[in-house]
């Protein structure tokens, strides 16, 4: 292996070991992989390009407390792009809002994707994972995307997305009370003890994809763009642990099942933007318009067509 090659990767794994786990970005967010906005031709030269990004977006999009953002609707993010091989790029993406919250950044994904062309069509497959642990075995998310760029002439471009996801994520729900007593209507009494806190885990799969046209308008590659995505995703939210029940009276069930909970969703977006490209920097503001939102939890279904009060907007800032 060429020692530049050897290089490059000492950098890029002491630029993954700054971080500390961030808490996952949850469904559909902001500086997301499969989010928008991304082709399948390499945007940076020279070696690396680091990107930040302010956004907002309504944190209950959804309409489903599982998925509403805790805190500010405001999203800050940062990505940092290395090019380790001609043919490969690394990237790894941190969560500043997560650390103006919680006073702690780190990384949010960690990303490998690698590009060939064929013809007139640029090809890249992203492989990005979520690199938080919570003691168990695997990431707790993990994303693959296909990705093209097909020239459709010297002024005209198109890109199309299929991405899938696998999510595992969690949290920890602290019950304050230790014990409570509570009579039944046959004179016994439920206790309600306390072991220990409650876990919930989400579990579920994601399917994304996007298509749109592309627009250049000057030598630089600057451009406007225009496109449709689509996001659907099937969850189910187990809960074990926690308060459990004993009384005198048989009816309490110790060998039950942890409750689950089954969440269904799906988006379809409306996203416009803008890249005005220089050789060092990028500018790249973007709108997107949620027009269909639909969700089903435990079978009751939530329906929306357009709705302008959830457009989100934003700006994306690339120095390379």
């Amino acid at each position: 292996m060429p020692a530049s090659v050897v290089r490059r990767a000492l950098a890029v794994l002491a630029v993954l070991g700054v971080g500390a786990p961030a808490a996952a970005q949850g469904g559909f967010q902001t500086l997301d992989p499969s989010y928008g906005g991304e082709t399948a031709r390499r945007a940076f030269y020279g070696g690396f390009a680091v990107s930040g990004e302010a956004a907002y977006r309504d944190g209950d999009l959804l309409g489903v407390p599982r998925f509403a953002t805790a805190g500010s609707d405001l999203a800050l993010a940062a990505r940092l792009d290395y090019a380790l091989l001609p043919q490969v790029d690394v990237a790894v993406v941190a969560d500043l809002m997560n650390g103006v919250r919680n006073g702690s950044t780190g990384l949010s994904w960690v990303i490998v994707k690698p590009y060939w062309r064929n013809e007139m069509t640029d090809y890249a497959v992203r492989v990005a994972v979520d690199p938080a642990s919570e003691g168990g075995l695997g990431f707790r998310q993990t994303d693959v995307t296909f990705l093209s760029t097909t020239a459709l002439s010297p002024a005209v471009t198109s890109d199309l997305t299929l991405g899938v996801r696998r999510v595992r994520t969690g949290y920890v729900r602290v019950d304050e009370s230790a014990f409570v007593e509570s009579p039944d209507d046959l004179g016994g009494s439920a206790r309600l003890a306390a072991s220990g806190p409650e876990r919930e885990r989400l579990v579920g799969q994601e399917v994304r994809a996007s298509w749109g046209y592309n627009v250049l308008f000057d030598p630089a590659g600057s451009r406007l763009t225009l496109g449709l995505a689509a996001e659907a995703g099937d969850y189910a939210i187990v809960r074990s642990g926690g308060p459990t029940f004993s009384t005198d009276d048989a009816g309490a069930d110790p060998e039950a099942e942890p409750a689950s909970e089954r969440i269904r969703s799906g988006i379809g977006w409306m996203r416009m933007g803008m890249e005005f490209s220089r050789p060092d920097y990028q500018l790249a503001p973007f709108v997107s318009l949620p027009v269909v939102t639909w969700a089903d939890v435990q079978g009751d279904p939530v329906r929306h067509g357009p709705r302008p009060e959830k457009v989100r907007f934003g700006l994306r800032v690339t120095l390379r």
